[in-house]
């Protein structure tokens, strides 16, 4: 049975709701803590119940002040463009700009909760075979008693690289430039991977789906892949 059409604005409040709740997760995990990220957690939940009781939901914009390369329609690839007026006419209440932006939210919510082991947050995002995929390396990574972390500098480009429709579900492919820097330490603390902590490009290949029609606007992750 299909359901009514979201609007984008509920597309939109869902993007940035998620995010600004798996924020104030993140900065909740157990562990020791100094001042400062006490003081960063507690603002973090400060801004997300004055969110809540407010209804007032900002987008993400956690690299605001960093030139982001983000394609425009005009620039898609042919195929990709068709594609996109194909969606359109299924489903009107798409918005390619949000979408975008949701993408990226999303990239850096998975990476940073792959890196500190959040399995919970994950399934928030991922589809079950992919989240199989993540809790495997998470749960090798931890049998090994190492840590792992990772800090996204910036994004230098974000693209569209397909956009497929096969029924009710949407499949749009994205592709992440990015500069990262990622360290693995071992039991004791100590760096055992990339020890001078440099930036490295990082270029993956991400696939969300969703159906259309559907009630809830949630995109989930159900592909990566290296370039």
């Amino acid at each position: 049975m299909r359901h009514k059409q979201v609007g984008p604005l509920l597309e939109l409040i869902f993007f940035a709701l998620l995010s600004a709740y798996i924020f104030y997760r993140l900065w909740s995990v157990l562990g020791q803590e100094n001042e400062a990220d006490k003081e960063r957690r507690e603002q973090k939940k400060r801004q997300f119940e004055a969110m809540i009781e407010d209804n007032v939901i900002p987008l993400p914009n956690r690299h605001s002040k960093e030139r982001v390369s983000e394609i425009e329609e005009k620039d898609l690839k042919s195929g990709v463009r068709e594609a996109l007026r194909i969606l359109r006419e299924r489903d009107p209440s798409f918005n390619f700009s949000h979408f975008l932006k949701g993408a990226k939210g999303a990239y850096e919510m998975v990476s940073e909760a792959f890196a500190k082991g959040e399995l919970e947050t994950l399934k928030l995002l991922l589809l079950p075979k992919v989240y199989d995929a993540f809790a495997k390396e998470v749960e090798e990574r931890q049998r090994r008693g190492e840590s792992y972390e990772v800090k996204i500098e910036r994004f230098d480009r974000v693209d569209v690289d397909a956009i497929e429709i096969h029924g009710e579900d949407i499949l749009i492919t994205v592709r992440f430039r990015t500069r990262q820097v990622m360290v693995t330490k071992n039991s004791a603390g100590e760096i055992i991977e990339n020890q001078a902590q440099i930036s490295i490009p990082v270029t993956e290949i991400w696939t969300f789906t969703r159906m259309i029609g559907s009630n809830e606007p949630n995109w989930y992750l159900s592909r990566t892949q290296n370039a």
